[in-house]
């Protein structure tokens, strides 16, 4: 292995830029030496190495996701380690999350939403056939691309990140999306991805959320 250098993981991928950056960790643009493509790799939290359950559901559930393969589901390629950094490679996607266009239109039409909440429909349905359950639906983890495809990201990983912070003072999930059973550290299904995909569609044809101050969980619940 390459060990010199700056730039993440080197012995397999060559990083051409950073595309973003979030609480999921660095999404770079890199070039897979091993195969000759381009990839988005995403670098984990460094987090995760310090909780090794995290670490082995880690691995379980990329391969988890990786098994999928729908239009409106992102393609995970690869996952693993090195020099202790954890990383995910997944198909590159052009076009943005549909957060980020939100912030620029202010909402959709609810013609565009039937459109939108479809595609993400059909996502969740052919994942949850196969019993997988995303369980952090939201905007910031649907991306829309030049095709006018909905693509979500993040499956696998919304479960590591939730055992993580499991031994941490932060919350699993996102408040503002989250349904009943998850804010009370209940059972997960996929009727909770369902509850968060209601709240993002009343995001995108309102603008807003459903609940904004107080104890979120209390009004959700």
């Amino acid at each position: 292995r390459d060990q010199g250098g700056d730039q993440p993981f080197e012995s397999r991928y060559e990083i051409l830029g950073e595309l973003g950056r979030g609480a999921m960790g660095v999404v770079f643009k890199a070039r897979d030496k091993n195969l000759g493509r381009v990839v988005a790799l995403k670098s984990l939290p460094d987090n995760l190495r310090e909780h090794p359950t995290a670490v082995a559901l880690f691995k379980r559930e990329a391969q988890a996701a990786a098994a999928l393969n729908h239009r409106n589901i992102v393609t995970l390629f690869d996952a693993g380690q090195e020099d202790g950094s954890y990383f995910i490679s997944m198909e590159l996607l052009e076009g943005k999350p549909l957060n980020a266009i939100l912030d620029r239109v202010g909402q959709f039409s609810a013609h565009d939403v039937c459109l939108l909440g479809t595609q993400i429909a059909a996502g969740l349905q052919y994942a949850h056939d196969k019993r997988i359950v995303h369980r952090d639906i939201k905007t910031a983890n649907l991306f829309f691309t030049r095709d006018k495809i909905v693509k979500i990201m993040d499956f696998g990983l919304a479960k590591t990140i939730e055992e993580v912070r499991k031994h941490s003072t932060m919350i699993g999930g996102t408040p503002y999306y989250m349904a009943p059973e998850q804010a009370a550290g209940g059972e997960i299904g996929p009727a909770t991805d369902l509850y968060a995909l209601g709240v993002t569609l009343h995001r995108l044809v309102t603008g807003t959320f459903p609940f904004t101050e107080g104890d979120l969980a209390y009004h959700h619940r």
